[in-house]
C-alpha cells in the first residue's frame, strides 16, 4: 500500500509540474516578439572585418514604395567568386510579422555590388533583414552575427510596447491600435487562452 500511494503522489506531482509547463507556454505565447525593439530605431549590419564595405538600404518608406538595398564587397570578395544573399521579413503594425524569405539579387560592377528591391507591404512597420555570403569553398556568413535581424522603421509605426505612433510620415494617434477590428476588446485567442489557463489552474488547485 506504501508502494502505490507514492506512485500515486509521484503522479499527481508530475500532472501538475505538467500543467504548470503548459501555462507558461501558453503566456510566452503572448510576449510580442518586438517587446525589446526600440520603435524608430534602425538596426544596421556592423561591417568592420568583413568582406563587405557598406550596406545601403531604404529606410522611413511609406506603404507601397520600393524597399531597395545595395551590398558592396571588397575587391577580395568579388574577385574570389563571393556570391550575396538577402533575407528579408515584413511586419505589421498589428504585431504580424510574414515568414522570412530570400529575395532575388542581381549583382553588377563585376560582381562586387549586388542590389535586389520589393514593395512594402500594407500598414507595414518595419522591414526584418539578413545578408548571407556564399563562398567558393562551399561556405558561408550571416550578417547580423547577433543571429537577430538588422532592421528599416517605415514612415509610419506603431510601438506596440509603449502604445505610441512614430515616424516622419505619421501624425500622432490617440487611440492605441485596434488589432480586432473592435475598439477596447482584446483578441478571441487571446480571451481562449485566458479561459485554458483559468481551468487548468482550477484543475491544478483542486488535486
Amino acid at each position: 500500500m506504501g508502494v502505490l500511494h507514492m506512485e500515486n503522489h509521484f503522479g499527481i506531482i508530475m500532472a501538475r509540474l505538467t500543467t504548470l509547463l503548459c501555462l507558461l507556454i501558453l503566456i510566452g505565447t503572448f510576449i510580442p516578439s518586438v517587446a525589446a525593439v526600440k520603435g524608430g530605431e534602425d538596426i544596421e549590419v556592423d561591417v568592420n572585418n568583413s568582406p563587405m564595405m557598406w550596406i545601403e538600404h531604404s529606410t522611413n518608406l511609406s506603404d507601397g514604395m520600393d524597399w531597395e538595398i545595395t551590398v558592396k564587397l571588397n575587391s577580395n570578395a568579388s574577385d574570389n567568386g563571393t556570391t550575396v544573399k538577402i533575407l528579408r521579413q515584413m511586419c505589421t503594425n498589428e504585431g504580424v510579422c510574414f515568414p522570412p524569405d530570400f529575395v532575388n539579387v542581381s549583382s553588377s560592377d563585376e560582381n562586387s555590388s549586388w542590389s535586389s528591391s520589393w514593395q512594402t507591404i500594407d500598414n507595414h512597420a518595419y522591414v526584418n533583414w539578413k545578408v548571407t555570403l556564399n563562398y567558393t569553398d562551399g561556405e558561408e556568413e550571416t550578417w547580423p552575427k547577433s543571429g537577430e535581424y538588422a532592421k528599416a522603421w517605415s514612415a509610419c509605426w506603431y510601438d506596440i510596447e509603449k502604445d505610441i505612433w512614430g515616424g516622419v510620415g505619421c501624425e500622432a494617434i490617440a487611440v492605441p491600435l485596434d488589432r480586432d477590428g473592435k475598439d477596447g476588446l482584446p483578441s478571441i485567442s487571446f480571451l481562449a487562452t485566458m479561459a485554458m489557463m483559468a481551468v487548468a489552474a482550477r484543475k491544478l488547485h483542486s488535486e
